[in-house]
């Protein structure tokens, strides 16, 4: 896809050079050395492991960049939780070292933090509020259980994607006092198996630390909204960062839980509230009454990105970017570090190929980015910064944090969707003839399909704020050490990818997709794939507009993606035409295939209005955003969404338009592709 027939025999032998070079001992080489020490953002350490990036990439023959911004991080001064009444017992909010794996016993481990919250004192009775989804807390409302003045205990999870900065926002909203939040045995210790470290699950004791910064208003800097952390850009006061939680927050383990649990009355919580403790759970407010009191030190920090670039050969200012984070809350083996070693070696493998001779048409940049579990600090800042280059030259971003041997998932653009399941194909898998074929034996019968991105991780600025084209991509499986002290290097060799032979396979196919967004000589977007999942998604608005509020607005929207849709099938029908030819009558018509490339490019761009989304201007992508009331999970079509869900129907409205005209630029686009390429066509046969 997006080759003609010898180009594609030459791009193949090219990735089979690449292929051959992803070594499992390598893997393990580089994920020893990352995570010997806790290296969280702002830290010496973190900054130590961005030179070691850079100092590999420049082994590798790259062109290299380190890049840094001033950002506002908190780190913890004080952090205690105490139970005073009906007894008083104090709760910790540490993780204690596990003999078995000598990696937990380091120094220098963040406690069990709270990312971009209040620092202050609290104290109240508990009020238990299943996973503090909108839908938990409204059936609060309904039972007429108050918050005001309480704390409030949640438990991590639940879906779809909730983000944990959404539980605290909602209980603020109510007059709730503090949050106390922990996981639960049913969600990762356990009720699911063995734990730690026996088995990969949670053990009693397990914290996650994690960020709580309001990401579905704006992630990044909280004192720099649509700006970069840079010199001579204002900062405004903290407490007017609307993305910073505005009570206390203490995440504790579920074996501290218990012990609030065990003196909690009131009624018995609904079933599906009930978790994996060994009791019965009870609303509260009461018995159970809490001291809280967290302080932290907020200042601006240093948070490095860096880069390692293949200067293309015919467009070197077009470039695709394949990136993960490398900080971590303490040593991070699983997340990020086994996504970042993966990366490495597909680094080093398209390095082996450009020695040999490889020449990409663009350019392909590999990145680290820093402060990502903050919330996306570096990746944010940089987008901000460099928006208007990375709108007119970025192809593709594809996104690789960390990985565990298990079942493949992708999500992203559906313009891409086409484009992943043929690289698949030529993919190799360690329990399969293919990639393709164990991606299909994830979902018998099931055509295969993308997922849609919300936020959670660094393609966020790119795609929701910038309309750059996005992918995350790799293998995955549940596990209870996240954002815990115990995600360590001897976990990962017994419990994550042992011998690293998903490592090996997942740098062979993000390299494949590197090299083939580079090097493809017509960009292998097919949005006609997009349309038929927009249409989906249409369809899913009627559905929820039971009283016909929106019909017309909704019946617009139809049209317009039905008539994008024509126009992609039959740019695409052209484009097939146009590769069916010779590499060398391909070449003479370049400016034809820049123009048509450049099209391709401005039609995902024409996704974003610059009006942005209903609450939360910085979110501009009106086919893919996190929810409001998520976090995480993707809400598609969000603009009209969202205001339906919420009877907000005026709004709806507004951006049901604003949706139409987006739909409508992106068949212009489409149309003007087709149309330049036909006339290349036409130069070809004559």
């Amino acid at each position: 896809m997006g080759f003609t027939p010898e180009r594609a025999t030459e791009q193949l032998r090219w990735e089979r050079v690449m292929a051959a070079v992803p070594d499992t001992a390598m893997m393990r080489e580089y994920h020893y050395a990352m995570t010997r020490a806790p290296h969280h953002a702002g830290t010496e350490e973190n900054y130590r492991l961005a030179l070691y990036l850079r100092d590999l990439w420049d082994g590798f023959g790259f062109e290299t960049e380190m890049v840094r911004y001033d950002i506002l991080v908190p780190w913890p001064v004080d952090l205690s939780l105490r139970l005073v009444h009906p007894e008083v017992i104090e709760l910790s909010v540490t993780e204690p070292p596990i003999p078995e794996d000598p990696d937990s016993n380091v120094e220098g481990a963040l406690p069990g933090m709270a990312a971009y919250v209040a620092s202050g004192q609290a104290e109240g009775d508990v009020i238990y509020a299943n996973y503090g989804r909108i839908g938990d807390y409204r059936l609060l409302d309904g039972m007429g259980v108050s918050l005001e003045g309480k704390i409030v205990l949640v438990r991590y999870g639940g879906t779809p994607g909730q983000m944990r900065g959404m539980k605290v926002r909602e209980a603020a909203n109510r007059g709730a006092a503090g949050v106390v939040i922990s996981s639960d045995p049913e969600d990762d210790g356990y009720v699911r198996g063995d734990v730690y470290p026996e088995g990969r699950w949670r053990p009693w004791e397990g914290i996650q630390r994690g960020s709580f910064l309001d990401v579905p208003i704006y992630p990044g800097d909280p004192l720099t909204p649509f700006e970069p952390s840079i010199p001579g850009v204002a900062r405004i006061p903290l407490e007017d960062a609307e993305n910073v939680q505005k009570i206390p927050v203490q995440p504790i383990s579920y074996g501290e839980a218990l012990k609030i649990l065990e003196h909690m009355g009131g009624d018995v919580v609904p079933t599906e509230w009930q978790g994996g403790l060994p009791l019965a759970y009870h609303l509260g407010p009461g018995p159970a009454r809490i001291e809280m009191d967290v302080q932290y030190d907020y200042q601006e920090r240093p948070v490095w990105n860096v880069f390692g670039k293949v200067v293309g050969s015919v467009e070197p200012e077009k470039f695709v970017l394949a990136g993960g984070h490398r900080d971590s809350w303490v040593l991070g083996a699983r997340d990020p570090t086994s996504g970042a070693v993966s990366l490495l070696e597909t680094a080093r493998g398209v390095a082996a190929a450009v020695a040999e001779g490889f020449q990409p048409r663009r350019s392909i940049v590999f990145g680290s980015w820093g402060g990502e579990d903050f919330f996306l600090l570096g990746s944010t800042e940089w987008g901000e910064q460099f928006a208007e280059e990375l709108q007119e030259n970025m192809v593709v971003y594809i996104n690789r944090e960390s990985y565990t041997s298990g079942n493949w998932s992708a999500a992203g653009n559906h313009s891409l969707e086409r484009f992943m399941i043929e690289t698949s194909k030529d993919a190799p898998h360690p329990e399969a003839a293919t990639l393709f074929d164990a991606w299909q034996g994830q979902q018998p019968g099931e055509a295969l399909r993308l997922g849609a991105l919300g936020s959670g991780s660094d393609y966020t600025v790119f795609l929701d704020h910038l309309g750059v084209p996005s992918l995350n991509v790799g293998y995955g499986s549940a596990n209870g050490i996240y954002h815990s002290l115990y995600d360590t290097y001897y976990y990962y060799q017994r419990f994550g990818d042992p011998g690293y032979r998903y490592g090996v396979a997942q740098a062979d196919m993000v390299g494949r997709m590197v090299m083939r967004l580079a090097n493809a000589e017509i960009l292998p977007f097919d949005f006609s794939g997009a349309a038929r999942v927009i249409a989906g998604y249409v369809d899913e608005l009627v559905m929820l507009d039971e009283n016909g509020l929106l019909r017309n607005e909704l019946r617009a929207i139809g049209a317009a993606n039905a008539t994008m849709r024509v126009a992609a099938t039959e740019t695409n029908g052209i484009l097939a035409t146009l590769l069916d030819g010779s590499a060398a009558a391909l070449e003479q018509n370049r400016n034809a295939v820049d123009q048509v490339n450049a099209l391709i490019m401005r039609a995902e761009r024409e996704m974003i209005d610059e009006r942005g989304l209903w609450r939360r201007p910085w979110y501009r992508n009106l086919v893919y955003a996190p929810g409001y009331y998520e976090g995480y999970a993707a809400k598609t079509l969000p603009g009209v969404r969202e205001p339906m869900e919420d009877g907000a129907w005026d709004v709806a409205r507004t951006q049901a338009g604003m949706l139409v005209e987006a739909l409508e630029r992106v068949t212009v686009a489409l149309t003007e592709a087709g149309m330049v390429a036909r006339a290349a066509t036409m130069r070809v046969i004559s």
